[in-house]
Formats: C-alpha cells, structure tokens, sequence
C-alpha cells in the first residue's frame, strides 16, 4: 500500500478504549450439525460505561454520484455505492461513540458480529491511508453484502484501499448458505475461513484460527504478504503448509488471559464435554458428534465459572466467563434462506437474567427499543452530545430490562433462581410457538408479510416488558429520593439521598457500613465493581416527605457518586443498602455536572442551556 501516512496512531489511541468490546463471545453452528438444520450464529456482546442498546431498521437507500461516508472523526472518507441494501442494527451507544461493537442483518440475509482480537506483536504494525478503517468495514457490509462471502471481498477490499486503524478483530459474517470469519489485525493483514457446515467454532477475544491451510484456497484466504512477513519476523517456517495464525500475529499472554482463557474453557467443555485448560490447546472448530439448537446456544451464552457468586457481592463481580456484568446484547439468529423470515432471539441485558425475546430482525423492531430515529442515530453515533445520555423513562431497554438486571445482581439469592424459572418458562413458550408463527409469516408476501411480523415483533415485546415491569416492581418496592438537584462529578459537597419508609416497607435497622451508591453496576467497566461505588459517609432518620412515617437518609461524596456518569446528563444513580439484613435497591434521576460542563437538563425536563 502506497501514499499512507500514520494517522492511526491517533484513531486508535482514542478509540481503542472505547467500544473495544474485550469480552465478547461468538457462536457459529454449521446446518449440517444444527438442530434446525439452517446456520446459527450467536453473539454476546460486551462494553461498560454508560451505555444504551438501541435497535433500528435502515431502510435500503440510492445515493447521489461522488457521495462520500465517513464515519469516525480522523478515519478516512470512503466513495459511497449507489445503492444500499436495508438491515436491522442493533447499536451500542456510548458518549465517544463506539467502532467495534455494533451488530447488523441485511436484507439480503448477511449477519455481521464481531470480537476484538487485540495485543498484536509491535514488529507487525503498518500504517493506514487517510487514518484508515474501522467502523466502516461493519457499516459497509451490512450497507453491500449480497452473501456471506461477498461480505468478506468487500472487507477485504476496504483493508487493501486504507488498512486498519485498530488493534485487531474478528468479524464473523454469515448468511444462510455459508459462514465465514476474517480475522484482521492492524493495517492490511487478515486471515479468512469458510466454516465447514459440519463445524462449530466458538470465539471469545483473542485470534483462534490455528491451522490456516494455505494450500486450500477455496476454504482458507490469507493476505498475499502476510505469509512473507512472518517468515521474516522468524514466526512461521517457509515450508510448512499449514499457518498458525493465532501464534504468528498475537502475543501469547493474550491467549493466557483468564479473560479470555475461562471463557474457553467454559464453551468448549459445554460444546464437547472435554476440559481444555492449557490455552495453546484450545481449538478453533470442532466437528461435534451431535447437534445443537437455538436453546443450546442461548445456554453457552449464560455460562458462567463454577465460582460466581462465592463473593456475596454482586452476583457477577467475579464472572470472567461468557456471561459478565458488562454482558449488555446477547442475540442467536437462525438464518433461513429467506432473510425475511429469519428468527432471532435477543436479550436486553445480561442473558442469564433476561428472556431471549424473539423478533424478526427486518421486519423493525418494537416501539421503546430506541429514543432515536435510525438517522439521527447515525448521526449521533460518534457525536458524543451529552444530553443524548439522558435517562428516559420511555427507552425500555435501559429504564425496565436494564434496571431489572442490576436490581437482581445486586440481590443476589432466591432472586437468581425466581428469574432463572421466569425465563425458561417464557423461552420455551416462544420458541414452541415459532414455528407456527414462521410458517404463518411464509402465507403472505410484501408488506402483508412485513406488518404481521413486526405486529408479532411489538406482541412479544410489549408481553415481555410487561412481565420485566411487574418484577422491577416487586425487586424494587422501596423508593428512592436524591435530595439534590444536580451531582456535581469534581466535587466533595455531599449528596443526600433518601430511601423512603411506607407502611408496608420499614426503613429502620439499615446498615450504613453496608451502603454504596453510584451508576447502575451493569455500566461499570470493573469485574468488582461494588468496592468501586461511593461509601455512605453518613445515616440518620428522619421524616423527609412528611408522611409520618420513618425515612432514612444517607450522604456521599459527589465525585465518588458520580463515577463513569456523563457530566450535561440527566443520570439514574442508584441506592444499594440493607435494612434488617436483607438487601435493598432503588435509584433516583438527577442531572451531572463538572465546573466545565453545565448539566443540560434540569429534572423536569425543561433544558437549561
């Protein structure tokens, strides 16, 4: 590659931080060993901070010549197509934007999810054109890719016009007839395989291919250079046939990592019944001597370490395994030949403690699963505006499911178990009655076809957020007042928050030593995350909504509260004590500022700026 410069050094310094999705997981079932005899593809995907999920469909679009997209701030501009194809988006939205995390489907049926692959050995690093490429290999995939394997060309091409700004990643990409996976590390090197239908591969967050056939042409493709640069780096011999990717490009301790480590172990034991405990053995594929479903893959997804749990703190402060505190969209396609009646089953929080929710991914998503409209959600993506991080009570996802979540994660117990049985009890339902509901769709054509899918789309969803908002009220029947109107995130001035006494619900005997507060846990990038939340610095009584019943009221630190908020907006912050030994939560909204930064809303709504 010619005229580069090295403007990734910049990209990446920001971006890689960001969105860099160091615990995702990634499921691919071949037909031939599928239960339902179509390809499954499974991912789990993971990011901490203030984060919302949101889904949109994009609608196919024409473009004008000489239009060009961009997508990161310093990455380069890229020509657009004249044509684009629609697809569902599920997106990870975050205050600096996130590259590597969001998930897509096409009209045409091409599924894209991704893990990031980092920790690449120095000696290979190369240098981008015009800043190079991240977001845009997803975005453009999903925008072009008539199959599996065009997708992987157009990746392909996009690498050998601008190379990669960041670390390395694994994309998989799939459509009914074929799977296949590309790995790339930084500039222009990557690795691709088809996935054999007999195949189950399982990828967490490091390079897994393992035995690159250069000789097989039609199943394995390897960027033309590649092979000559790792001879001369002494990392693979000139006369061995088969590639060692995974040694060849990235460091070992990568592969060492329990990140990454357990999280093997964990899915290759659930896939074969082997224990594999040295990292250098794990595989990449397997050819299993059964077959797995849709249910199989929504149970590898919840697999968690023997131990979770052990700590009595939040249930997942420990959890390394599939399934973490940061585990925010998990989804399983089971891609049919017609993309229009492809079925997925997706989470709105970590998949152990939420229902597999089907829908019909091009048939649009179910009102409240987005506050945004699918451009100005683009638009967004990379703009960070602060007020875009306002709690709203409307955007489910965040207000219901994932409340629910970081309620049960923090009361831990017989909570754990209720929901466990809530969920098998709505999954198994759902997926007996998918069949009909499918073969039902197959009857109509057109819009006839797409209003009844997504009329099932919104049914499904809205039973379910119903069922999530009955829980929330029978985990969280305490009500929580902070009694400030603004956090101020650089400043010791404490904030008082109030956890109100009822007839039904004393508040006497709470425990202050026990007592933290701070963001939700589901949005905090640390696997212990409890130590990491404000102490209370102090408790007393008293009646603060003169009721004549007993409130208590506890105090912190304003910068310790605020920890990971985004300051210009309106923040859910939450209460977690106890009150005669049993745990309780709840969580108020209120703006956060810094002295740079002005909170762009006050309580009501009404902005300020």
């Amino acid at each position: 590659m010619q005229n580069f410069t090295k403007a990734f050094v910049a990209v990446a310094s920001a971006l890689i931080a960001v969105g860099s999705a160091e615990a995702c997981s990634t499921l691919v079932i071949g037909k031939a060993v599928s239960e339902t005899g179509n390809i499954i593809v499974a991912h789990n995907e993971d990011n901490g901070g203030r984060l919302f999920n949101m889904q949109h469909y994009v609608p196919p679009a024409k473009h004008k010549p000489g239009e060009m997209i961009k997508f990161e701030p310093n990455a380069a501009a890229i020509p657009q197509v004249e044509e684009t194809l629609g697809f569902y988006w599920t997106q990870t939205f975050v205050p600096d934007g996130a590259s590597f995390a969001d998930g897509f489907f096409n009209d045409a049926g091409v599924v894209v999810a991704t893990n990031w692959c980092g920790e690449i050995f120095d000696a290979d690093r190369m240098e981008v054109k015009d800043g190079g490429i991240g977001y845009g290999i997803r975005r453009l995939v999903a925008e072009r890719a008539h199959s599996a394997a065009e997708g992987v060309q157009i990746a392909i091409k996009l690498l050998e016009e601008y190379g990669y700004f960041h670390d390395g990643r694994t994309y998989t990409i799939a459509d009914a007839n074929e799977a296949w996976q590309i790995a790339i590390h930084q500039g222009n090197s990557w690795a691709a395989h088809k996935i054999a239908d007999n195949e189950v591969v399982y990828i967490p967050n490091v390079f897994m291919m393992d035995a690159v056939d250069l000789k097989d042409k039609a199943n394995w493709l390897v960027e033309p250079k590649q092979v000559e640069r790792a001879i001369k780096d002494g990392r693979h011999d000139a006369k061995d046939s088969t590639f060692n990717w995974r040694k060849i490009v990235a460091q070992e301790g990568v592969r060492h990592e329990r990140w990454n480590a357990n999280r093997n172990v964990l899915a290759w034991k659930f896939i074969t019944g082997k224990e594999y405990n040295d990292p250098e053995k794990f595989p990449y594929s397997v050819t299993p001597d059964r077959k797995f479903g849709v249910k199989d893959a929504m149970a590898l997804l919840r697999q968690h370490e023997s131990y979770i749990g052990e700590d009595q703190e939040l249930f997942h402060s420990l959890s390394e395994g599939i399934c973490r505190t940061t585990s925010h969209d998990s989804i399983v396609y089971n891609l049919t030949k017609d993309p229009t009646l492809t079925e997925a089953y997706k989470t709105l929080g970590r998949p152990c403690q939420s229902v597999y929710v089907p829908i019909y991914p091009l048939a649009g998503p179910a009102k409240g699963t987005t506050f945004l409209d699918w451009a100005q959600a683009t638009k967004e993506h990379f703009a960070g505006t602060p007020a875009m991080f306002d709690f709203r009570d409307e955007f489910t996802p965040h207000s219901v499911f994932s409340a629910g979540t970081n309620a049960i994660d923090y009361l831990r117990g017989d909570e754990q178990m209720k929901r466990a049985a809530l969920i098998k009890a709505e999954e198994d339902k759902f997926i007996a009655e998918r069949a009909g509901v499918t073969a039902e769709a197959a009857k109509l054509q057109g819009e006839a076809r797409t209003k009844f899918l997504h009329d099932y789309n919104e049914k499904v969803y809205k039973e379910v957020l119903d069922l999530m908002k009955a829980e929330n009220a029978r985990l969280m029947p305490y009500k929580v007042e902070i009694l400030a109107d603004v956090v101020k995130a650089d400043s010791d001035a404490p904030v008082a928050f109030a956890l109100l006494g009822s007839k039904d619900h004393s508040v006497l005997s709470a425990n202050q030593s026990a007592t933290r507060a701070g963001m939700s846990a589901n949005q905090l990038n640390s696997t212990r995350q409890f130590k990491n939340f404000a102490a209370a610095q102090s408790m007393e009584y008293k009646d603060v909504n003169k009721d004549g019943i007993m409130d208590v009221v506890f105090t912190f630190k304003g910068k310790d509260l605020a920890k990971g908020a985004v300051p210009g907006a309106k923040m859910d912050l939450w209460l977690y004590t106890q009150v005669n030994g049993h745990r309780v939560t709840g969580f108020d909204v209120v703006p956060v500022e810094t002295k740079e930064v002005k909170a762009a809303a006050s309580r009501d709504g009404k902005h300020l700026l």
